[in-house]
């Protein structure tokens, strides 16, 4: 069995078997073409469940729903901003409310943070998803804590949940992470409390190690008849160093939304690279597009231009640059991304703080 753990820092995932082993979708062709979102054309976006019935209920005008959250455990990095770009996009294409939770009690069982310290890390992960794009007069945006709909949902579900079926999607953990569980099946399936309309199709969008909560709450849902919750899955981005996934608990590795422009173009030239060892073989050769950390970051995050990409690939693979001129010449794009979005999420900063003394 090819094991997933939503809690694990690093892990290697094969995902070739998770269709196989855990019943995931690919995404096809059509539903490709009906996203029309370049996650989705560059398979970072790569498997989904209850996608297409999703898509069907939104273009058909009923109510659909997006929900994700994060743990207020640190301040934004590149995966935060790849599921927050996901719901902006569902939300802007498809009218799709956005519910966001602010995971604080996660972040209490997890990483054993009190939940007043982590208010304004709380407050800056907002400003962030508000300067991604999200339109918070189509979302509803709590934390965990303060929300008792989805606690009285959790315990009502924990009747559902044995200590078997716990350890078979989780292992062995502390009781403080099986209630995480329960209370994530709270907020996965709060866009269908009686209080936001009833049933309603909601996706989820995950990196595909959290695919656990995403089974978890499908049983509930299904014993507890509500509709499914679907999901979309991307990929996870390896470290700055090339290994296999971006964490938080990892600052030399990971890229965060609030580096300065100094820190993250150090760490960017620093980034494992996928050039040869000496410049002879790099001009005869070309360099490893595979390997280059400094394209996979452009791929997931920064260029959205297809064209402007391949160049970049070609520049690499051609051998028409050693790695240090390649580097100068595209580290810019991702330093210009991160200076404008800064600026956005500094005049997002008021907004955010009211809307979560709006939960207290």
């Amino acid at each position: 069995m090819n094991s997933i753990d939503p809690w694990a820092a690093e892990q290697s995932i094969d995902y070739s078997k998770l269709f196989d082993e855990f019943g995931m979708s690919r995404l096809t062709p059509e539903i490709v073409r009906k996203l029309d979102f370049y996650l989705a054309r560059r398979g970072i976006l790569f498997a989904h469940r209850d996608l297409d019935l999703w898509l069907r209920d939104a273009e058909e005008g009923k109510p659909v729903a997006v929900m994700s959250g994060i743990k207020p455990s640190s301040e934004f990095h590149l995966g935060s901003k790849l599921t927050a770009e996901e719901l902006v996009f569902f939300q802007k294409k498809f009218g799709a409310k956005v519910f966001f939770c602010v995971a604080d009690l996660e972040a209490y069982a997890d990483n054993g943070l009190p939940l007043e310290q982590t208010h304004e890390t709380a407050v800056s992960n907002v400003a962030d998803l508000l300067a991604l794009g999200l339109d918070e007069k189509n979302a509803y945006i709590y934390k965990q804590s303060q929300e008792r709909r989805v606690m009285q949902m959790a315990y009502i579900f924990s009747r559902r949940a044995t200590p078997a079926m716990l350890r078979a999607i989780y292992g062995e953990r502390n009781y403080s992470l099986y209630f995480a569980a329960l209370t994530q099946v709270g907020d996965i399936l709060l866009p269908q409390h009686e209080d936001f309309g009833g049933q309603k199709r909601t996706i989820v969008p995950v990196g595909v190690d959290q695919d656990p909560h995403i089974r978890f709450a499908r049983d509930i849902a299904f014993k507890e008849k509500f509709l499914l919750p679907g999901a979309t899955y991307h990929r996870i981005m390896r470290s700055l160093r090339g290994e296999s996934k971006m964490s938080k608990r990892e600052p030399d590795s990971t890229l965060m939304l609030s580096d300065s422009p100094e820190v993250a173009k150090k760490k960017l030239m620093n980034a494992f690279s996928g050039g040869r060892a000496t410049a002879e073989e790099q001009r005869r050769l070309g360099g490893e597009i595979e390997k280059d950390m400094l394209y996979e970051v452009m791929r997931f995050h920064f260029i959205q231009d297809d064209r402007l990409l391949q160049e970049m690939s070609d520049d690499m693979t051609s051998g028409r640059m050693l790695t240090g001129e390649y580097k100068e010449k595209w580290i810019p794009y991702a330093l210009n991304w991160l200076k404008a979005h800064q600026e956005k999420k500094r005049q997002m900063l008021p907004k955010a703080r009211k809307i979560l003394q709006q939960m207290g």
